[in-house]
Formats: C-alpha cells, structure tokens, sequence
C-alpha cells in the first residue's frame, strides 16, 4: 500500500471512508475506473483523481468539482476495480457531504443536477416513488428552462410511459418513516 509520509491526520479521508464503508486508501491507480466510466471525460477530475486527491485531503477540490455530481452511479468503476473498491459509493459521500457542508458549485450543470436530486428525494419522500410528470415539471421550472424536452411530453403521455396522477405506494409512510429515522442517524454521526 502507498503512504503519503508524515503529514497531520487527513480528516478528509477518515470522513469519506467512514460515511462510504470504502477504504480510499485500496486504490492504486490503475485507471480501470477511468476507462470504464461512461461519464468520466465530462468530469472534472475521473473517478482515479478523486480517489487521489481524496487521500491527498483535497476536500476543497473535491466537493467543487463537477465528478461526484456527473457520476451516474452505475457501478461500471467498482465492477472492474482490482481492490474492489465501491467507488459510487464514495462519490455518493462526497455529494452528501458538499451539501451538509454548503458547498455551491458554479457550475450551471451541476446545479441542475443538484436541484434534480433533490426533487427526486422530496418525490421519494412524498410519495414512496418517483413521479416523473412532476418531476420534469417541477424540474423545468426551478432551472428556468420551462420548454426543455416539451416536444417529447406528448408522444410520451400518449404512450403511457408518464402517468398524468402518481399513485402512491401502500408503504409511503413507512418510506416517510424511514427518511426521518435516516435523518436522526445522519445528526447523531455529525
């Protein structure tokens, strides 16, 4: 395993690994991750560079570049890490822990997908599943781009693969519960 010297402790790290149950300090740079990523040339930094700039305690460079937000969490990277390494995993930290830190990203790209996270959990919340009409409405309307994909809402309602009403799953509330016990948990860890 590679060691980064005698530097003071990278809270950063300790903070990923545990909130991710990975261990950042597996990677050894091969770049499978990279290769495989469908989305990696549109980032920032690729899935490796996070993963070094991660053990370098780059907290600041991580939660501001575009790779956690871009990260299609497909497990691509983590099927073919040699060290089994859930990489999603820790890009699904880092994006919960930019927020819980208030870091804003500049990015009109990632603040699009930021704001569609969110609908998506307040949907999930709501109404135990997604509600897709909802959700490219609502979605339009926050990122000020009210005609986006309209053209293809008709063929689509027609079709039937966007239902005009959601229909809420039976177990919504215990969906509604589990969220507020999640949230407990992640204060009693902060």
């Amino acid at each position: 395993m590679i060691t980064l010297g005698t530097q003071e402790k990278n809270t950063f790290l300790a903070d990923v690994n545990r909130r991710s149950g990975a261990n950042v300090l597996e990677c050894y740079q091969c770049g499978k991750c990279v290769s495989t990523c469908p989305v990696s040339g549109y980032m920032d930094f690729p899935p490796r560079e996070i993963m070094q700039l991660i053990k370098l305690g780059q907290r600041n460079e991580v939660y501001m570049a575009n790779s956690t937000w871009f990260c299609l969490t497909c497990s691509a990277c983590s099927g073919r890490c040699p060290r089994e390494i859930e990489i999603p995993s820790v890009m699904e930290a880092i994006r919960h822990m930019a927020i819980e830190e208030q870091y804003v990203n500049s990015s009109a790209k990632v603040r699009s997908i930021r704001k569609f996270h969110n609908i998506f959990l307040d949907m999930i919340r709501r109404y135990g599943r997604s509600y897709e009409l909802r959700l490219m409405v609502e979605h339009n309307i926050r990122t000020r781009d009210l005609f986006k994909d309209v053209t293809l809402a008709p063929a689509a309602l027609l079709k039937g693969k966007i239902p005009l009403l959601v229909k809420p799953v039976k177990s919504a509330q215990s969906i509604r519960r589990m969220f507020k016990q999640a949230e407990k948990l992640e204060k009693k860890q902060s």
